[in-house]
């Protein structure tokens, strides 16, 4: 079975934080919003998981997921 995290979009009810960076990105509780994601989903026995992100923030979002075993 494979995961799929939705983190596209623009958050636009943000404001100026994301502006910058896609909200999954932003921090919460001491980590990237989509590590939480990620964690729950690893938690669940998944291994493959897809993340759906928009154009405008990909390279940031590849970054951040590099070294999680994905592409």
């Amino acid at each position: 079975m494979m995961g799929v995290i939705l983190a596209g979009g623009r958050g636009t009810r943000l404001g100026a934080r994301t502006q910058a960076t896609n909200k999954h990105l932003l921090h919460i509780a001491g980590r990237p919003m989509i590590d939480h994601a990620i964690n729950t989903l690893t938690d669940a026995g998944l291994s493959d998981i897809a993340v759906v992100t928009g154009a405008e923030h990909a390279d940031a979002m590849r970054e951040r997921l590099e070294g999680c075993g994905g592409e």
